[in-house]
């Protein structure tokens, strides 16, 4: 029965935070996103902090340059989220090909 509430719950607040983006724009700027709650809830802590630490540079390098933050964030932040995908997998393989090799 609780995870029917926290379905409920969280998809209401899901549905009120771009409402209430439409009904209060000025206040958009400081609305949280509905995604982003949605994915700190099932992303592991680690990236969460990443995406806060990414988050935060970006801000600050708009901030000092933003002619080089437009042009550059999505590239230097997508190379950066493959590279850390593929390292992820390349791991992955080794550590099955060791422990298959082990098992010999």
């Amino acid at each position: 029965m609780t995870a029917r509430w926290a379905i409920l719950i969280g998809g209401l607040i899901g549905v009120l935070l771009p409402v209430l983006e439409n009904l209060f724009p000025k206040a958009k700027r400081w609305m949280p996103s509905a995604m982003g709650l949605g994915l700190g809830w099932v992303v592991f802590f680690s990236n969460a902090i990443a995406f806060t630490i990414g988050a935060f540079i970006a801000w600050s390098w708009a901030r000092f340059k933003p002619a080089h933050q437009e042009r550059y964030n999505i590239p230097i932040a997508s190379g950066l989220v493959a590279g850390e995908s593929l390292m992820k997998a390349m791991l992955a393989m080794l550590a099955t090909g060791i422990g298959l090799l082990a098992g010999k």
